[in-house]
C-alpha cells in the first residue's frame, strides 16, 4: 500500500458535488472513475428522487458489484489453484517417468 506521503490533494466535482479528496491515483483514473459514478448517478434522474436516495442508490450499486468481483475474484483462485495441483500432478507423473525410462522394445 502507497504511503500517505504520495497522496496528493486534489479537487473534483462528482454527482453535483465540489469534493476535495487525496489519492495517489493517476488523474486519467480519477477521470475514467468520476465519468462512471456521474454517468450511473445521472441515470437515476428519471425516477425523480432526491440526490441522497439517488446516492444510496448508487451505493448499492456499486456495493452489488463489488461483491460480484470479490466471488468472481474467488473463483478464479480456486480455478487458478486446482490448476496449479494438477500441473504438480503432471510434473509429478513426468519426472516419475524420467527417472524409470522403460526399454524401447516392451511396448511393440
Amino acid at each position: 500500500m502507497a504511503e500517505m506521503n504520495s497522496h496528493r490533494s486534489i479537487s473534483i466535482s462528482v454527482a453535483n458535488e465540489r469534493l476535495q479528496i487525496k489519492t495517489d491515483l493517476p488523474d486519467g483514473d480519477i477521470k475514467e472513475i468520476v465519468e462512471y459514478i456521474d454517468e450511473r448517478y445521472d441515470s437515476y434522474a428519471r425516477y425523480n428522487l432526491e440526490a441522497g436516495k439517488r446516492m444510496a442508490l448508487l451505493a448499492l450499486e456499486l456495493g452489488q458489484q463489488l461483491f460480484e468481483m470479490r466471488k468472481l475474484l474467488h473463483q478464479v483462485k480456486v480455478e487458478r489453484d486446482e490448476l496449479n495441483n494438477g500441473i504438480k500432478e503432471m510434473a509429478a507423473l513426468l519426472d516419475e517417468g524420467l527417472e524409470r525410462p522403460e526399454k524401447s522394445d516392451d511396448w511393440m
